[in-house]
Order: structure tokens, then sequence, then C-alpha cells
């Protein structure tokens, strides 16, 4: 006899063995019990939660005088038919590869017969969304008027593309994704009849790999079996299906939150080298961080599908504030969908670590602000959360302004002044590329319509700079003047952002100085946070 799979061995024969759908059990034994059974019937919900399955035992039920009173079946012929799918009563039929209106118009022919052996006849079609316009409503009139002791029940996994005349004349009864703690209970007790031996966190992988189906679940526990002698620890399991271990996620999500490229990567490549899914790692990280944003809440007992953090764990995550967990786990829900539409996951993971890892590192300036009134102008970190102040991680860059000029030009020209900023790569071409100059007699005058500019531009140590810049240059000593020119049809900076009270503040702060020194950037623009 050839191998019977689990999924097969083990699907529910009684509405008893039925596991986690104690909703639609209530209905459909409401309806046996009261005697008033709907011509017509719409189980839907994801795969593998056993739709088909209950079908099946329903029409067993109905037709079975031992199983409608309650009772153990005494191994009956119609029962044993229905189960073998070899009833002429009870027929199944597989909407997706029988969607045409001439496989309907069949059924509905063969529903004007009355039943053979059994009290009711019994049409089940599964995947019935797969059914063609013309099809659906060439069953419409079957459906709303169906010859005595006539059922259908129609399953699927996409009510949504159901139209609304069919589900109009259905009772629609909702199946529920299956609970990881029911799954992790239903795969212990088959492995106790098959006589694998499995550890607690084996059944919980398994359980979250097999995302609510029961099917999924008896499938993926058959492959361990049959890989590991039925010997099944969390280590092998985590291989086999190409799962990043917890112990990995916590030390990448650490790298994440603190900044840490370097080790982002390399942590990466390294799961990346050893055969682990790309995908499956990013959903495996998203789920962590979801668990991490559950526990900062206190939430991580009103559900069951997360990972359990330890105490380090616990400890870690609350050192950060909740809204950058929220960022990162948002950012990977977008990594994910794009997962599945790369040809190169390898390079799109990366560069997203990357990215990921500068919105740990993004600076709020009304933090930095608050820190330096907090310590004085230290400039210590910005977040006290962090294991290491932003500039212990920063490589200090030597100020482009000690940077020595190379030609000496005889009359001031704008366009050679820019040119020879780039050239000797000095920070401030960034502020005077979008600027207009304009000489008269030994006066520079530099225009910007950019307000933030012109702050930072009018400070008597930035106008002694490019004075300094010039006269080098052009051997011209001259004035500067800064003047700020509005754009038309441009708006002010918003007055509740104040902006003028603070930028003293801001622009003094040793942790400023530090980035723009580093990076040699400059704040281009400034908006209130909606």
């Amino acid at each position: 006899m050839s191998h019977l799979v689990l999924s097969r061995k083990y699907r529910p024969k009684s509405f008893k063995e039925v596991i986690g759908q104690d909703n639609a059990l209530t209905i459909l034994n409401s309806f046996i019990q009261s005697g008033m059974i709907p011509h017509a019937l719409l189980f839907c919900g994801s795969r593998g939660v056993g739709k088909t399955s209950l079908a099946r035992i329903f029409a067993k039920t109905i037709n079975c005088e031992d199983l409608k009173n309650s009772k153990k079946c005494k191994d009956c012929i119609t029962c044993s038919e229905i189960d073998e799918n070899k009833s002429l009563d009870v027929i199944e039929i597989d909407a997706a590869s029988n969607n045409g209106v001439d496989q309907i118009r069949s059924i509905i022919d063969s529903s004007n017969y009355t039943s053979i052996k059994c009290q009711y006849k019994v049409f089940i079609i599964d995947e019935v969304h797969m059914l063609s316009k013309s099809a659906f409503n060439a069953l419409l009139k079957t459906l709303e008027e169906p010859n005595e002791n006539t059922i259908f029940i129609l399953a699927t996994t996409e009510v949504e593309k159901i139209p609304a005349t069919i589900l109009s004349r259905c009772q629609t009864i909702n199946f529920k994704s299956l609970k990881k703690e029911t799954l992790s209970n239903h795969i212990g007790a088959i492995c106790k009849k098959e006589g694998i031996t499995i550890d607690k966190e084996s059944r919980s992988l398994i359980a979250d790999e097999s995302t609510g189906s029961a099917r999924d679940s008896l499938g993926i526990l058959e492959q361990l079996s049959a890989s590991l002698n039925k010997k099944i620890d969390i280590e092998n399991s985590n291989i086999i299906l190409g799962v990043t271990s917890k112990q990995i996620l916590f030390e990448i999500s650490k790298n994440l939150l603190s900044g840490n490229t370097k080790a982002s990567l390399g942590s990466y490549n390294n799961i990346y080298d050893n055969g682990y899914d790309s995908k499956k790692f990013i959903h495996s990280l998203l789920n962590y961080f979801r668990s991490s944003i559950y526990y900062r809440l206190g939430l991580e007992d009103s559900v069951d599908e997360i990972y359990n953090l330890d105490q380090k764990e616990i400890d870690v995550f609350n050192l950060y504030d909740l809204s950058l967990l929220e960022n990162l786990f948002d950012q990977l829900i977008k990594l994910y969908d794009l997962c599945s539409k790369t040809e190169n996951i390898k390079f799109l993971v990366e560069s997203n670590l990357i990215k990921l890892c500068i919105i740990s590192n993004y600076i709020d300036l009304e933090e930095v602000i608050k820190d330096d009134e907090q310590t004085g102008g230290s400039g210590e970190s910005i977040r006290p959360a962090k294991e290491e102040s932003l500039e212990s991680k920063i490589p200090q860059k030597p100020s482009s302004s000690k940077k020595k000029v190379k030609i000496n030009i005889e009359s001031f020209n704008s366009d050679e002044f820019l040119k020879e900023l780039g050239s000797i790569d000095n920070q401030n071409l960034k502020l005077l590329k979008d600027c207009s100059f304009e000489q008269v007699n030994e006066v520079i005058s530099i225009k910007t319509q950019n307000e933030i500019f012109y702050e930072i531009l009018s400070q008597d140590e930035k106008k002694n700079e490019i004075k300094n810049l010039i006269v080098d240059i052009f051997r011209f000593d001259c004035a500067i003047e800064i003047e700020f020119v509005q754009e038309e049809g441009s708006k002010n900076i918003d007055d509740n952002f104040k902006f003028s009270e603070k930028k003293d503040k801001l622009y003094e702060s040793e942790t400023m100085k530090n980035l723009f020194n580093t990076f040699d950037c400059r704040v281009l623009d400034i908006e209130k946070d909606n």
C-alpha cells in the first residue's frame, strides 16, 4: 500500500475531531438539531482550516442516523462511501478545473434527480470563486430553488470574488485561521501517535510556519520527521526550514536599533551564505519587531502569535522609543512586500538594512536642543537610551576650511569662485551654489532665497570665512553683504515652529557641529511635523 500523508491520515471524520472551529460547529449542529437545514451553504476561510473536511462531515451527519443523534457511527456503508469519495449522492467538485458553464449545467442536471441511497443529495463545490461569470449565472436559479433534499455546499478562500447574487442565496459560515496554541497541541498529539520525538520550540516553529493552516502544519511535521528520523529539535528544524533563529534575530535587531550598519550587513551576509531564505528572514525579523512592540506596550498576553521574549531582550527593547520600533516595523512591512517583486533579493535587503540603520540614527532637532540644555552644551548623546553616543560612532573628519586654494585670479568672478570651491571640496559650496552674486565696487552682495541659508550666511564667522576665501582666490579685499530675496509665491516657515528662537541653540550644539563636519552637510529645510 502506498504511503498515506499525515494530512490525509489524520483528516477529521466527525465533528468531535475538528479543531479550532467552534463557531462553525455550533452553527452546523444547530441546523441539524432543529431540522432546518439550508439548501445552500457557503464556507469561507483561509487554506487548510477544514472547510472541505467539515463539508464532508456535515454531509455524513445529515445522512447517518447515528451521527445525527450524536452517537458514534458503526461504520455504516453511507459514511464509508463518503469518506472514500465513492458516494453517488455526495459529489465533490473542484471549481478550479471545472469552472465552465458546461460543467455547471451537468451539475444542475444531476441535481434534478433524487438521491439513490442517502436522504440528502449533497454537492460540494471547492474553490467556487474560480467559476466563470457565466457559470455563476447558470447556478443562480438552482441555488435559489433546488430540488427537494438537494444541498449545495460552496467552499472558497476568496469570498470577495463571489457575486452578491450568489452570497444572497447562501448561508455564509466563516472559518477562522487556527491559533498557534491550538496547532501546537494538535502537532503534539499526532507526534505521540506516530512515535515522533519533538521539543516545544519545534512545535511552536511549525505552528508559526503554517500560518494558521492545519494541513500545512502536518506537511511541515512530516518533512521534519522524515529528514530527522523522527527526532525533531529546534536547531535542526531551523536549518531544514530555512528559518532564522531567535538569537540571530535579537543580535541583528540590536544592531539595527543602534544604527550599526557594518554589524547588520555582516549578520545578514552570514544568514545568506548559510543558505537561509532571505524573504523568510525578513518575515521572521518583521514578526520579531512586532513582538517587541507588543512587549513594549505590555500587551504580550493579548496575542498568541508572537515570539516569547526573555527578560534580556525585553530590557534592550525598553531602551528605545516606541516610535522608533514602529518606524522600523513599518519599513520592514514595505521591504517584505518588495521581496516578492525583485529578482535580486540580496541587493534589496542590503540596501534596506542600511536605510533601517540610518532611520535609527535619525536626529530630532527638538531633542538636540533639549539635550544641550540638560548637558550644558557638552554634546553628549541625544538619546540616553543608546548604548553609545552619536559622536563616538562618527569618524572625525578634518574641516574643509583648512584646505589650501590652488590658484589665484585677478578679478572676482562668481562662476570661477564656485568652481574653485568645488575643486577644493569646500563645504561652503552647498550654501553658495544656488545664490546670486552682485559686486558694487569693493562690496560683494550674496543673495539667497533660502531663509535657512540666509540665517547661516549672516553669521559673522561665516561671512569672514567666505571673505577670506575670496581674498585667497582673487587677491581682492572686499566686504561681504548677505541679502534674503523673498521667492515669489513662497511662504514663511510656520510661525508655530519658532525657528528663529531656537536656531542659535541648534547651531551652537556640539552634536550638530560634529554631524555637519563629518558628513559635510547643512540643514536644507525644516518643516513642521504634521
